[in-house]
């Protein structure tokens, strides 16, 4: 088999989200659990008594801990080329800027220090913290931590702005309680970098209490302070928070719109008519053998399959149907109850389309509507059911 081939089957594996294959879905599910077992571990072996009790089965769990980790950067590094992105396509400059990479960078801290301590007399803790760093490899198979890091990213600006804001008024803020306080508390008080401990305190309301004012001049700053920071410390939350309820659902819609936008019926929508679809449309799950529509059912919706398959029992014969496809238009169409029964064959998920939802459709686009009944017509004349395919 050529070498280009073998590669380009390891980045599928190894790189998460690449290929949807049970063995690629198996690999991020052991790593996933090596990387929590090692966070474990490392917390665990902080425990003095547990370190001696298990001190051999630590080391040897370390010790295959460190192998797959470097087995697996190696792997990463070897078929990063094959990225169809075609980013690191150089088999020499290309390798290089994939291990600049932050996530690479995080594979790499994960295992070299172990390297290191085997030359070099390493202090035990200071290896421990950098052991903990390994769930930072956590960020390759987190959705919800890619989605924090492009909140970040995204809302980088607005945040620098509060931060700038934040530190600007921490600054102000002590150097008036400096020379309010420095006469009657020198030791708390004896410059503005003291008094920022007061002011940090004091604008994130969490009062720690071991430095406050005692002149009055000073109790009413501090009242002012505690006032202001209720707000100006909220200020970053709030940003994050607005920045990650939009990103959510802006991945949510990008999935479904591509999704309807690949559906033949659809095709000759605008991109706002079919933005105006998958508004509509609504999430279901199916597990194994569960069965989705059965034949001679109300037509009540339409499905387009996000995750998994389903087998439709045809008088042909079964036919199933992936990612991507849909299924259940024809009796919407032609009002009739249910032509076949569609199973689960996997765990999946839907997306779908009430039948009054597409009525509606297909009222307000005439030319639609009589190329839907055409292809229909089509379908069921030839191929059928197994024809409603994207």
């Amino acid at each position: 088999m050529d070498v280009s081939v073998i590669r380009s089957h390891v980045f599928g594996i190894v790189e998460a989200g690449a290929k949807e294959t049970p063995l690629s879905r198996g690999f991020d599910i052991f790593m996933m659990g090596l990387i929590l077992t090692n966070v474990v571990v490392v917390v665990t072996e902080t425990v003095e008594s547990h370190a001696a009790r298990y001190e051999a089965f630590f080391y040897v769990f370390e010790v295959f801990s460190v192998a797959v980790f470097t087995v697996e950067y190696g792997l990463r590094i070897w078929s990063c080329v094959e990225d169809p992105r075609r980013r690191y396509i150089h088999p020499v400059t290309g390798r290089l800027k994939y291990a600049a990479s932050p996530l690479a960078v995080i594979d790499l801290l994960a295992f070299l220090p172990f390297y290191f301590s085997i030359f070099i007399d390493v202090d035990l803790r200071f290896l421990r913290v950098f052991r903990l760093l390994r769930i930072l490899k956590l960020t390759r198979y987190s959705g919800a931590i890619e989605t924090l890091g492009n909140v970040f990213r995204k809302e980088s600006k607005p945040l620098f702005a509060a931060i700038t804001i934040m530190m600007s008024i921490l600054v102000l803020l002590s150097g008036v309680m400096f020379f309010l306080e420095k006469d009657a508390q020198p030791e708390a008080f004896g410059s503005i970098p003291h008094a920022m401990w007061w002011g940090m305190a004091t604008l994130t309301t969490v009062g720690y209490g071991d430095v406050v004012p005692i002149t009055t001049l000073g109790k009413m700053v501090g009242a002012f302070v505690t006032l202001l920071g209720l707000g100006m410390f909220a200020l970053p939350a709030a940003i994050l928070a607005s920045g990650f309820a939009q990103e959510v659902k802006r991945r949510d819609f990008t999935v479904t719109w591509n999704l309807v936008a690949r559906v033949p019926l659809f095709s000759r929508l605008t991109a706002i008519e079919i933005s105006e679809i998958a508004e509509l449309l609504r999430l279901q799950t199916a597990i194994p053998g569960e069965t989705v529509i059965r034949k001679g059912d109300k037509e009540d919706s339409l499905f387009f399959i996000l995750v998994g398959q389903v087998e439709v029992g045809l008088d042909s014969g079964p036919v199933v149907l992936e990612r991507g496809e849909y299924f259940g238009e024809l009796g919407i169409l032609y009002k009739k109850p249910r032509m076949v029964t569609v199973t689960a064959k996997s765990s999946c998920q839907f997306l779908v389309l009430d039948a009054d939802d597409f009525n509606l459709l297909l009222a307000q686009h005439p030319d639609l509507h009589e190329e839907v009944m055409r292809v229909a017509a089509q379908r069921i004349e030839g191929e059928g059911i197994a024809g409603e395919k994207v």
